[in-house]
């Protein structure tokens, strides 16, 4: 290493006195191969599926080797499944340990450490990546760093991303810190590993150090396996999954066991990871943009011809080109963002007065939309995906001149086949429009979606119980839940109904009823047969989708004979 001149240490010495640290160096980022082994073997003698009682013992050895790498650290406890009884409504946590930097920004590292399946090792998925990750932390527990690293072990990913989707919603005041957002999940099988971002977000990519192990791959916007990276993408975060499809065969049974993982992938994993973290870590401000609305059109310019990202209304429409983009008539919110090689960020925001857009309508079968709704199908689908593909296929593209997509009415020039779009949740349109050389309309099609939370947040609506042991007894019990208002959550509220019949008492009926919001209720009536023994457990409960921040209330109550409980509970969004 050079030795650094004396005006160099006092340049380092005024930005220390300023406040900020040095950009971290790349020295002794190595990354052993044998402590991701132990590590991974550990966790894998922990039963981690749902309703295990060995999740716990699992989030405490996370805890201690957090805390053993010099992490702050704190548990976030969440309830997920829908099965009051069998399995248990189970409890999970989130393990957050951050490495304090020197600024609030936000780098955050994850990897999911609950498995899928009850009896199955779950080494490379995902015991390899917390150790991964884990591994990184130990690297980078001596640098000095501007970014603050928030390493983040999240529980319930198989049973649908519950414990990212309820850290970020617990946690909107951070959602525009975060820099980047770095997912590990199957990471320690083969000899590659695949990187994958939105378009949006391409940027991201050439931060990764220079690596023979690591490839592109482009994000499947419809594909059902998802991990966490997809609930920080609904967010707006920019995220990265670093992942390998060589283990695909076997997670999720007992043969993705410890002995058949490629650890020295895993610990270039953890090096291209502290690569990443330090080379984003010199901080920096985004280029400038010039941002404006010209006759319904969008116009900008940055310097550097930097990427820029145009969001309509909320929504995303990817990277495009200036001009390109044309608002339908009334007013819109029109953003441009583009990030610095650091992650910097930078947004231009104006309102735009849009114009009369008609997309031109003819028959034939030019050009068809291949996720759309299928002839007799109801024509408006749900997608639960965090990302869209405007994409479409073209019967005879020899005579196809250009390609255009209207989008909630906004009309994108010259469609590229697959352009990714982040929409807001709720209804939208996709209109697709092929033209000959001539400028003659080829062929259109259309298709209607619904965007709706992907997963739901599941509570403990209560517990009610009628007990006939010596006579009749009702109890109920209920709770309050105090959360963050997040636009178009559903909330799945669920009771439990314990009926324990006995001899002292029949020709009884014992009835379960749940009164919610807006007049939404759920009942059940057991009947008592002489004779026969009717003891049994249900659940009872309703959806509940908040139109915003307040105060929600339901009552839960049992009844037999003169005898009766009852008991409220609360959801208080904030």
């Amino acid at each position: 290493m050079q030795q650094l001149s004396i005006r160099a240490v006092a340049a380092v010495l005024l930005i220390v006195i300023a406040g900020i640290a040095p950009a971290a160096a790349l020295d002794d980022h190595t990354a052993d191969p044998a402590r991701i082994e132990e590590m991974t073997r550990d966790l894998c003698t922990f039963e981690r599926a749902l309703g295990s009682e060995e999740r716990t013992a699992a989030a405490a050895y996370i805890t201690t080797a957090m805390e053993e790498r010099g992490l702050s650290v704190n548990t976030a406890r969440f309830a997920y499944a829908n099965c009051y009884f069998d399995p248990p409504l189970a409890l999970s946590s989130n393990i957050i340990g951050v490495r304090k930097g020197a600024t609030d920004r936000i780098v955050v590292i994850s990897a999911h450490y609950d498995t899928a399946v009850p009896e199955t090792p779950g080494a490379d998925d995902n015991a390899a990546g917390v150790a991964t990750m884990l591994e990184v932390a130990r690297i980078l527990n001596a640098t000095p760093l501007n970014r603050t690293v928030y390493f983040i072990a999240f529980g319930g990913e198989e049973t649908g991303l519950d414990g990212s989707r309820r850290w970020l919603s617990d946690n909107p005041d951070l959602h525009d810190r975060i820099v980047v957002a770095i997912n590990l999940d199957c990471v320690a099988s083969g000899d590659r590993l695949l990187a994958t971002v939105l378009p949006q977000h391409r940027w991201i990519l050439d931060a990764l150090p220079p690596s023979a192990c690591i490839e592109e791959t482009p994000a499947r916007l419809l594909d059902a396996a998802r991990g966490d990276e997809h609930a920080f993408r609904a967010a707006g975060i920019p995220t990265i999954r670093l992942y390998e499809r060589d283990s695909h065969a076997i997670i999720h049974t007992p043969d993705d066991r410890p002995e058949r993982l490629n650890y020295t992938l895993a610990a270039e994993c953890a090096e291209i990871v502290t690569g990443t973290v330090v080379g984003l870590d010199a901080g920096g401000d985004g280029p400038g943009i010039d941002l404006s609305v010209e006759n319904g059109t969008v116009i900008f310019t940055t310097l550097n011809d930097a990427p820029i990202e145009v969001i309509v209304d909320g929504t995303s429409l990817g990277v495009l080109p200036s001009g390109s983009v044309t608002l339908p008539k009334g007013p819109h919110v029109v953003q441009a963002a583009t990030y610095g090689p650091t992650g910097a960020k930078a947004v231009a925001t104006v309102m735009g007065e849009g114009v009369e857009i008609v997309p031109p309508t003819v028959s034939g079968s030019a050009v068809t939309i291949p996720w759309g709704a299928d002839p007799g199908e109801d024509p408006m689908i749900h997608l639960t995906f965090a990302a869209v593909p405007l994409s479409y296929r073209l019967d005879r593209p020899e005579e196809v001149a250009r390609v255009d997509g209207y989008f909630d009415g906004v009309l994108i020039r010259d469609l590229n086949n697959g352009q990714g779009v982040i929409p807001v949740r709720g209804p939208h349109s996709f209109t697709v429009v092929a033209y000959g050389a001539d400028g003659s309309v080829l062929g259109t099609d259309r298709t209607d979606f619904f965007l709706q939370q992907f997963g739901m947040v599941n509570l403990d609506g209560g517990l009610l119980r009628v007990d006939e042991t010596g006579g009749v007894t009702c109890s109920a019990s209920a709770r309050t839940y105090t959360y963050n208002y997040t636009p178009g959550e559903i909330y799945d509220i669920v009771g439990g109904c314990d009926y324990r019949d006995t001899a002292d008492v029949f020709l009884q009926t014992a009835e379960f009823r749940v009164d919610g919001p807006g007049g939404r209720k759920c009942e059940r009536r057991f009947f008592d047969v002489p004779v026969l023994n009717d003891t049994q457990r249900q659940e009872i409960g309703f959806w509940l989708e908040p139109e915003g921040p307040g105060v929600y209330r339901w009552t839960i109550s049992c009844s037999e004979g003169d005898r009766r409980a009852a008991e409220t509970g609360s959801l208080v969004l904030n």
